[in-house]
């Protein structure tokens, strides 16, 4: 077996025990006895699953080998989807420990307008397959991958399912090949001026230039939109032996999509981001009573992984690179800022730099110590085959991609390093936003602000692109 490599951030990761729920909805049928053992095929493979890493003091973690079973893949009905994926994430830690902590799992929903229950073995020798409307979760500990490496293995999941409906043995043994050659190159391995052939390619001085820009990036959380640390060490052992559900919230873009379609100066993620930048400059100036706060600082998800290093490598390979954009501007213009922004962080490997910025310090133990000056961190959850592809799971077609996550800090550091509003964005193909929000230590009240916030600016949005039709804006939590 593969050891996994020492990645900084997974090893701070731990101390935050933080459950990502990413929710695959789909419409047909689903042979519920054939995915499980896709699921149990495919995750036995993986070598960094058979170890645990064990959370150390400040920061540090050891991996150490384990014996662990791949979870069965259960199957629940509930009569609301965002309902059933709830409760589930409330309770999530309970199955976690009922699985013996296994990092990544596997729960199957269907929608039953009748009742609300967790569907029984009997049941399942009874019933193999699930038809209509169905949703595949995958739980992830976030310690020991991204979101990006789960979209790997489902996509994996997904080809051995299918070869397993056709008994195609030689696919089958393929997919799992696959997986066996995996691995968890250290932080070092992917860049490091110390190696001689780091995985990605990235010259010394481009480095130091790049760590100059992040450096004099003038970052302010103007808003204090961040839980305070005093409230946190006051809060949070309270905080972790309560439930606690995430927000999910949907708005209709439709309007605001297809006014900007032609304008190449903006995609869909810069105005997406761009609404949030201006949802919050609203809270700043409306509740907080600062109209002359303008920029909002915040920190956006990016991964430095290629296309090709992503069916290889399984772990925590994303940055999150800072923006500054002032929410003041009309919608347009903030987009094409933050576009601009992102293309000049990626074409220059700034997002490679943030990452070994950011493992530096937590390296020297200087996370927790002092507050990340931003507003807000933001990122997207989709599963990009089942976009291009939405028949790629034989016998159902893709809708949408949602998700739930939740956290139980295993103690005061992890708890200080939750401390920041986090959207979790995905846009379906009918162009209808979901955004989720973990619970924040010392309540949501500062979530709902933001939520409430956006909804205005919505409206004020639509009415300016769509005034004939301002009442078609369709906002709903």
């Amino acid at each position: 077996m593969s050891i996994p490599g020492t990645i900084y951030l997974e090893n701070c990761l731990s101390h935050c025990n933080i459950a990502n729920s990413i929710a695959c909805h789909f419409t047909g049928s689903l042979n519920l006895r054939l995915f499980s053992i896709s699921v149990s095929k495919v995750l036995s493979e993986a070598d960094k699953f058979r170890y645990e890493l064990i959370p150390l003091d400040n920061g540090e973690g050891a991996w150490k080998e384990k014996s662990r079973n791949v979870p069965p893949v259960k199957l629940i009905r509930c009569k609301n989807m965002d309902e059933g994926l709830k409760e589930f994430s409330r309770d999530i830690f309970n199955l976690s420990r009922e699985y013996n902590f296994f990092p990544l799992f596997f729960t199957v929903f269907v929608t039953d307008e009748n009742e609300t229950k967790e569907a029984d073995e009997h049941e399942k020798e009874d019933n193999d397959s699930v038809t209509g409307e169905f949703c595949i979760v995958q739980t992830l500990n976030h310690a020991y991958c991204d979101g990006r490496s789960c979209e790997f293995l489902l996509n994996q999941i997904t080809e051995y399912y299918n070869a397993l409906l056709e008994n195609n043995l030689q696919s089958m043994e393929k997919v799992l090949n696959r997986v066996r050659q995996t691995s968890t190159p250290s932080s070092d391995e992917i860049y490091s001026f110390r190696s001689e052939n780091p995985l990605i390619k990235l010259s010394r001085w481009q480095q130091i230039k790049n760590i100059f820009r992040l450096v004099g990036t003038k970052l302010n959380d103007d808003g204090e939109f961040s839980v305070r640390y005093p409230v946190i060490e006051a809060e949070w052992e309270k905080f972790r032996t309560e439930k606690h559900e995430p927000q999910m919230h949907y708005f209709d873009l439709n309007p605001i999509i297809n006014h900007y379609a032609g304008n190449k100066n903006v995609n869909a993620n810069s105005i997406i981001t761009a609404l949030l930048v201006k949802a919050f400059y609203y809270v700043n100036s409306t509740v907080h009573n600062h109209p002359e706060k303008k920029k909002i600082s915040f920190r956006m998800m990016s991964d430095i992984l290629s296309a090709k290093q992503r069916q290889q490598f399984i772990g925590n390979y994303c940055a999150y690179v800072p923006v500054v954009a002032d929410g003041s501007l009309p919608l347009a213009d903030i987009a094409a800022d933050i576009l601009k922004q992102v293309e000049s962080f990626r074409n220059n490997k700034v997002d490679v730099s943030m990452y070994k910025f950011l493992e530096f310090a937590l390296r020297k133990h200087m996370a927790g110590k002092k507050d990340d000056p931003v507003s807000f961190t933001v990122s997207l959850i989709l599963h990009r085959k089942f976009i291009r592809h939405p028949n790629s799971l034989k016998g159902a077609t893709f809708i949408k991609t949602t998700g739930a996550l939740n956290y139980e800090p295993l103690d005061l550091f992890g708890a200080k390093l939750n401390n920041k509003i986090a959207p979790t964005l995905s846009l379906s193909i009918d162009n209808v936003l979901f955004i989720t929000y973990y619970p924040l230590i010392g309540g949501d009240d500062i979530l709902d602000n933001v939520t409430d916030a956006l909804k205005t600016i919505l409206e004020k949005e639509v009415s300016m692109v769509m005034p004939s039709k301002h009442n078609m804006l369709m906002s709903y939590t």
